[in-house]
């Protein structure tokens, strides 16, 4: 049986449209340290205080177990942090923690709750109080993966209720 023209059109537009997707998800990679974000020790100390506050376990070196990536919020200046051993889970999630800069120093946008964690993250479309939407996509199981939406609130990030 050969395929028609509509099948062909519709199969192309779901894998794009599924690539589109699995692209926008980001994930930090081995090169992405403290140093590599341009970090200095001022700024080091705001953003191992802030984490700590919302991280599930403390390890021996935070700089060592935190990736770091600067990032633009939206109206404001942002850092992501992800982390590699001791705050990641058995299924390969990881927590994720999104700072931004409030009085020139680092805070976390997860307040004191503990910070989400997934394999990957990322930002927008939406904006919301002037900060990009952020999703974190976490890996269940072999085959599956769920996401939760974090909206502003103007103080930090609450999830939104699917």
């Amino acid at each position: 049986m050969r395929p028609t023209r509509g099948g062909t059109v519709l199969v192309t537009s779901f894998v794009f449209v599924a690539a589109l997707a699995l692209s926008q998800v980001q994930s930090l990679d081995a090169k992405e340290t403290f140093a590599a974000a341009r970090l200095s020790s001022q700024e080091a100390a705001d953003v191992i205080r802030a984490v700590s506050d919302s991280a599930f376990d403390i390890p021996d070196s935070w700089e060592t177990e935190l990736r770091a990536r600067r990032v633009d919020l939206g109206t404001e200046p942002g850092l992501v942090l992800q982390g590699t051993n001791l705050l990641c889970g058995g299924t390969g999630n990881c927590q994720i923690f999104v700072l931004r800069k409030v009085n020139q120093r680092w805070t976390s946008l997860f307040r004191n709750e503990q910070a989400p964690i997934g394999e990957g993250y990322f930002f927008g479309p939406k904006a919301t109080n002037g900060v990009k939407d952020l999703t974190v996509v976490a890996n269940d199981s072999f085959d599956h993966s769920s996401r939760v939406k974090y909206r502003f609130d103007g103080v930090a990030y609450t999830a939104v209720k699917p």
